[in-house]
């Protein structure tokens, strides 16, 4: 199936503006990504922003909160993705607002450790500092303690996918959604998503393989479901929504993904844009067809938080 006319009118106009990698460093990555983000804007919007600090031990955690409006509301976690090597608030802050008004909720977006200076675990660790000041601060926030999802794009799927494992495993913070948008599951590139798109326009098999060497250095035999979520039975998480591209080299192991939340008894729903392309949530305010989707699962959010 052809890209959609929209997308590829967007990548066409950003690879004009902005050159390709001429290093694939992980500061060249993320010096794009931000000049891509500076380059084509989201639109104004009428969503409430304010920055926060959590105090870990010798650091703080950065995250960008985004109020639709007034009164007591569910809260969104979100992971941006980037590979866990880029990305950051400023890159998805149009993504996170966006769905902030789609869902008619507080998006919390966290400006977690990146790999390659910090590998894993410090990404996983840092989103469930952020679930749980999210939890233990919902009075001062007025959001409701019941109605907290935890949400992700690409490698942030991934990040939110293991911090439900660890919220489970915890006991809470309880989670009562997951949204996982295009997500990473595991570090397998055999796959016939991996085949057909191995040279997509947005993101390639290469890609992918460099960016799991970045975080995960030691390899896939280190870690624990966390690190790769398919080693968990994944069996007692909450309700999830799993979206994927249909041409995007991530594309099957996100069904198979869906397919497998379904199997271990967790209510999952799959949404699939068959002419979109990975990393289409940040051309949403310049493709038709992008922002339909990005509509799409705020709807389906919105319901399962409002429902």
């Amino acid at each position: 199936m052809p890209l959609d006319p929209g997308l590829a009118d967007y990548l066409a106009r950003v690879a004009a503006a902005v050159p390709p990698l001429a290093s694939t460093s992980p500061d060249a990555r993320r010096q794009r990504m931000e000049r891509i983000a500076r380059s084509f804007p989201p639109p104004e919007d009428a969503v409430a922003r304010g920055d926060a600090w959590i105090a870990l031990p010798g650091r703080e955690l950065a995250v960008r909160l985004y109020r639709p409006r007034a009164g007591t509301l569910p809260a969104i976690v979100y992971l941006h993705g980037g590979g866990w090597v880029a990305g950051s608030l400023a890159t998805h802050d149009g993504a996170a607002a966006a769905l902030a008004q789609d869902a008619d909720a507080l998006v919390a977006s966290v400006h977690y450790r990146r790999a390659p200076e910090s590998p894993y675990p410090a990404s996983n660790d840092d989103t469930f500092a952020a679930l749980a000041w999210i939890a233990a601060h919902a009075a001062d926030l007025d959001v409701d303690p019941r109605r907290i999802a935890v949400a992700g794009d690409s490698a942030g799927a991934h990040l939110a996918l293991g911090c439900a494992i660890e919220a489970r495993d915890r006991s809470g913070p309880a989670i009562a959604f997951l949204l996982l948008i295009y997500p990473v599951v595991e570090p397998v590139f055999d796959t016939g998503s991996y085949v057909a798109h191995a040279e997509s326009p947005t993101l390639t098999r290469a890609d992918m393989q460099w960016y799991w060497q970045q975080y995960l250095p030691s390899g896939a035999d280190d870690g624990g479901a966390r690190a790769v979520p398919t080693r968990d039975p994944l069996a007692g998480l909450p309700r999830a929504h799993v979206v994927v591209a249909g041409l995007d080299p991530l594309r099957d192991e996100g069904v198979m993904l869906a397919s497998r939340l379904s199997a271990s008894g967790v209510p999952t729903t799959l949404a699939e844009a068959p002419t979109l392309a990975h990393g289409y949530l940040r051309a949403a305010p310049y493709a038709a067809t992008a922002r339909a989707a990005q509509a799409a699962f705020g709807a389906v959010t919105n319901a399962a938080l409002h429902g």
